[in-house]
């Protein structure tokens, strides 16, 4: 790392004192938790019963996954818990949803917006939305070693696509695991060597590892203040 410490995140992380743990061992610096899903209560994965932090030296961030039916819908539940979430995350793969996500500067992360696509489910449109509204395009690992072997060159497609679409419009990008068992997780090294699969530098890797969770999280700290994009209010 040439004498340069870096702070690596991973802001797409099932809620498990195991995956905590080898978080530390990989060397993180930060993790956004998510509780899975129970689609049989309207609680928001992320915030029953949460782990205590001060028990670990790694920075955890409790996440809100928001899965939705229609705009609306995921609307009116990223205003249910905005202020409740360090990081709110919104399941893409519809294209309103995902249109919808990168429409609104109170979303954090549009997650998996290629999910059960036959494109990237980013178009230019939505990349100047992403890129006025600072949310950030997950680029997720765990979707793409999952993929079976002879569709995952068409993941592999729709990571490139994106990209191209980041150095054009220049939206916040992020590189996630969504791990839910030690066996999804991997090193920040692994996963920059990985990137370079997908077209991305080394800066481009790091960025997505480091500045845009950092962005995040400096973002949600002064949200409250901000009345309009470009306009704070100063106490």
């Amino acid at each position: 790392m040439g004498g340069i410490i870096f702070l690596f995140f991973d802001f797409h992380v099932t809620e498990n004192i195991r995956l905590i743990e080898e978080a530390e061992r990989l060397g993180f610096t930060g993790l956004a938790l998510f509780k899975v899903e129970n689609t049989n209560s309207n609680q928001p994965h992320g915030l029953e019963d949460p782990i205590v932090k001060e028990d670990y030296s790694i920075e955890i961030y409790n996440g809100v996954a928001i899965r939705a039916k229609n705009p609306e819908q995921m609307k009116s539940k990223v205003g249910k818990f905005r202020k409740e979430a360090d990081v709110i995350l919104v399941q893409g793969g519809d294209q309103k949803i995902n249109r919808a996500a990168c429409e609104d500067p109170r979303v954090d992360i549009i997650a998996q917006p290629y999910r059960n696509r036959r494109e990237c489910g980013i178009n230019h449109i939505m990349g100047k939305k992403a890129a006025e509204n600072r949310v950030a395009v997950e680029l997720n690992i765990r979707y793409l070693s999952k993929t079976s072997s002879y569709l995952r060159y068409k993941v592999l497609a729709y990571f490139r696509e994106i990209l191209k679409l980041k150095r054009k419009y220049d939206f916040p990008l992020i590189i996630t695991t969504d791990a839910r068992t030690i066996f999804d997780q991997h090193s920040p090294q692994d996963i920059i060597a990985l990137s370079r699969c997908f077209g991305m530098d080394r800066q481009e890797s790091l960025d997505a590892l480091s500045k845009t969770p950092l962005d995040i999280i400096e973002r949600n700290k002064i949200r409250d203040n901000i009345i309009a994009n470009g306009v704070k209010l100063i106490k």
